[in-house]
This record gives C-alpha cells, structure tokens and sequence, in this order.
C-alpha cells in the first residue's frame, strides 16, 4: 500500500487525501521504516518537501507533520521556512508543532525575533484565537531551549495570606506546628498570616502553599472566571515577588466535580481567555510553568489561590528516591506528630515494612534514635532507602529480607511503619499474612511495655489480631485517618 501512495504522490493524485493516509500508516513502524528509507531517494525527498509550497495550506500542514514524524532534520529548515512564510494563521501553529519535533535550538534566535513580530502586531478580532495560540506556543518552545530567564523569587511584598494544605481532618496536627504567626483552622487546611514565605517550611506536616488570592460567587461563565483571575490581583503580587520581566508562565488546576474531559476543556478555553485578558502577562505553558493557579469551587463560591512553583521545598530534600507506594513525606511527619506523645529518646526502633524509608527518617528526625532498622523484602526499595538516609545519619540501618525471616541479637523498643495494602501483586490473603506476621513476630522482637505504632486501612485485620495476641497487646489509641478509605493510625502498647 505505501509504494501505491508514494507513486500516487509523485504524480500528484489527490496530494491531500494521500498524505492524510500516509500520515495513518506511518503509524506502524515498519511502515515507517519503510518510508523513511523511500525519502533516502533524492528525486522523491525534494518531491516531497516540495509539498511544504503547496497551494493546499493543509497540504502544508500534512506534509510537515509527516517530517516530524520520521525525523529527519534535513526537513527542519524547510519546515522552519514554511513557516516564516505561512499566512493561513490556523496553520502556523501546526507548523511550530512540526518544528518542535526537532532539536531547533539553533533556530532559537528566529523563533524569537517571531515572537517579538508577532507582540508588536494588532490583529482582526477574529485572528486573535490563531495568533494567541501561535504566541504561547513560541514562549513555550523558548522556555524549554532557556531562551528565557526564569523568575527568581525575592520574597513577599508584605503580609500575605497562605493556606497549608492538609489531608482533611487533619488540620489541627499542622496548626500545633504553627508559630510566631497568625493562624487559624480552615477546611482542608491551616491558613496563615506572614510576611516570611521561608517560616511556612518549617512545619513539616502541610501538603502544599497557596498564596490567597481572593474569593467570588456567582461566576457562571469561563469568561468570568478569566476576568476573576486577571483582576485578582496576581499579576501585582507577581510584578512585587519575583525578579524578572513579563510575562509569567502558569498551569491551572481546578479542584471541583468536574470530569476530567470537562476539566480539560474548561481549562483550555480559561486559559485562552487569561491570555487575552491580560494581554499576553499571563501565558499557560503544559511544561515549565513557573506559577500555578488553583481554583476551588463550593458551590457557588469560588476560591482562588496562587502556588509559586519556583521556591524550592526543602523541608524533605532526604527523599531523593521513591517508588510508587511510598508514602508521601508530610504525611509520614503528621504520622509522627501524632504519635509524639508515645515516642521515647534514645530507643530503639524497628520499621518491617520499610519501603524507601520515609516513615523511619521522618520518626528518627523528630526524636532521637540509639539506633533504627528498615526492612523490606523489595530489594529496589532497600537501595533507596539506604540513599535517602545519607543526609540523616550513620545509625540507620536496612535489611533486604521478608519480615518473616528477620531476627536480631536484641530487642527493640519501638515499631513504626506504613502497612502493605493491597494491589495487583498483593491480594487480600498476603494482606492477612503481612498482618499476622507484624503482630507474631512482634511478640520476638519487641521488648515490654514497648509500642507499634501502625499506619493502614485493614481495620478488621487489626481488630482480629489484637483479639488473637490480647495478652500480649492492648491498643492504646485508634485515631481514624480516613474513615472512607478505612486508614488508620493505631497505638498498640507490648504489655
């Protein structure tokens, strides 16, 4: 079929058509193969790129995005060339697509001076929609070639609200951890008052900050939501803390009940207004993007609040590895912050189900340790715990081994760790297992009046478990995390 269509676009039969099904074959990579070899023909190579002139604009777009899609960086300059003389506006972001496809960094400069042509420009009310997405689309191709300096955060121009966010019901572990600023307890998390943007990283237990922009009612349209973000005020607190020139590179996230298709459409035409609105300010880019808006909706209320993805969070630079299931670290921290009140110095403890070693380093970064040991029988996890601990200490620690297996010379004062839940590799009866390992063998390891205190969401197990070994545990506190998710923390006292 390729060779019937490759004849049929060197005599010029229905170029459109043809290329529109080339385009869908070379969607199997033999077939690319194979057409990438038909363009090693010099005579049907500058047939081909001939197409880039073609009278047909969607013959020029076609043509270019067949170019993008072998590869071939001899097709760069032509594709580039095209584009410079393109003036379907429809067509010319196509053309940017194609060109993106390459390595253009040397075509930076001209891409720029595009840029710049095209700012400089005023436009037909009904250009406007092709000539904004050509500009966004060039900002994001100079950002990823820095091309363009990025903004560097100076600090807040002055008392600034800011939410910390937390797992709902939780908020009141983050609002302890809170000081030397006004506060209060909010739905979701723990707004606070300050001028000192470092101070927040301080508390250990928060998810993210979001800077509070603002709140509206009433907003029924996409349009009106771009007119609440453009006059929030954003674009001043911007101009205030950062160092750096117009314009300003973000991503929208919308917490509300829409689907995720209509989220995904909501978003593209929000942020096509945005960029008008504030005329070019405020460009969304999918990739470094440097600010984030987050609009929540309750109702007929709505929330707007500013995240500067450009300050660095430190607060758990240890975790430079991770794998799926790990935990995230500020929830580990609000484990720990609940659990303080049964944590001794100087112990030693125990996490059997390791992973990447948040819980025990979180644990060990909040009370001192003699000493503390990981295991884990996933050996990827191991080497990646044992490299997140480099920053923490030489006393810690892990072992490659099923808990099951696991012994030591003396026993431990503390358990602390994140349980297994289930999932494809693990089902509900090595769930059961895990559970009855942890409690059996903690009869062995643990010393008395010692403690486990345990994060997971098989509350029945837990329950049976202390049924079975009632003589040798009592559960001293059950605090529910999520009580859809059934995930709990439990204090569990060795007798």
């Amino acid at each position: 079929m390729l060779e019937s269509l490759i004849r049929d676009l060197q005599d010029g039969n229905d170029i459109r058509a043809t290329l529109i099904k080339v385009r869908d074959l070379l969607k199997d990579d033999d077939e690319l193969i194979a057409f990438k070899r038909c363009l090693n023909n010099s005579e049907f190579k500058r047939c081909f790129m001939g197409f880039l002139s073609d009278d047909d604009p969607k013959v020029r777009r076609a043509t270019a995005n067949i170019l993008a899609l072998i590869g071939d960086e001899d097709a760069l300059e032509p594709i580039f060339d095209a584009y410079d003389k393109e003036k379907t506006l429809y067509i010319r972001e196509d053309l940017l697509e194609a060109i993106a496809a390459f390595k253009y960094g040397k075509l930076s400069d001209r891409l720029s001076d595009k840029l710049k042509e095209l700012l400089a420009g005023s436009y037909a009310e009904d250009e406007e929609v092709h000539v904004l997405s050509e500009i966004r689309k060039l900002y994001e191709m100079l950002l990823s070639k820095n091309k363009i300096k990025a903004h560097a955060f100076i600090g807040l121009p002055g008392t600034t609200e800011i939410l910390l966010t937390t797992k709902r019901g939780l908020e009141e572990y983050t609002l302890q951890g809170v000081h030397g600023m006004p506060k209060k307890k909010v739905h979701g998390g723990v707004m606070v008052k300050t001028s000192d943007y470092e101070s927040i990283y301080k508390v250990r237990t928060f998810e993210e900050a979001f800077i509070y922009l603002g709140e509206a009612e009433g907003i029924a349209s996409v349009h009106g939501m771009a007119e609440f973000v453009a006059n929030s005020g954003a674009i001043k607190f911007l101009d205030d803390s950062l160092k750096g020139c117009k314009p300003y590179f973000y991503r929208v996230d919308i917490d509300s009940r829409l689907t995720d298709n209509d989220k995904s459409r909501y978003i593209k035409s929000l942020t096509k207004d945005i960029q008008k609105l504030t005329a070019n300010t405020l460009i969304n880019v999918p990739s470094n993007y440097e600010i984030e808006f987050n609009i929540r909706a309750t109702g007929d209320k709505v929330k707007l609040y500013l995240k500067l993805c450009m300050v660095s969070d430190d607060r758990f630079r240890y975790r430079k590895e991770y794998i799926s299931q790990s935990i995230k670290p500020c929830m580990a921290a609000t484990i720990v912050k609940m659990a303080r009140p049964y944590l001794k110095k100087d112990v030693r403890i125990l996490d059997p189900f390791c992973g990447v070693g948040t819980m025990l380093l979180e644990r060990r970064l909040a009370v001192s340790a003699s000493s503390a040991y990981g295991v884990d029988f996933f050996g990827e996890a191991i080497d990646k715990a044992r490299s997140n601990s480099e920053l923490i200490g030489p006393d810690i620690h892990y072992v490659q081994r099923n808990f099951e297996d696991f012994t030591h010379e003396y026993k431990f004062d503390e358990i602390i760790t994140d349980m297994p839940v289930k999932s494809d590799k693990m089902g509900i009866n090595e769930i059961r297992n895990v559970y009855g390992c942890l409690f059996k063998k903690g009869t062995e390891l643990l010393r008395s009046d010692s403690v486990m205190i345990i994060y997971g969401n098989e509350h029945n197990e837990i329950k049976k478990n202390l049924r079975i070994y009632q003589d040798q545990y009592r559960l001293e506190r059950d605090f529910v995390i999520d009580e859809r998710a059934d995930s709990h923390l439990y204090i569990i006292v060795r007798k």
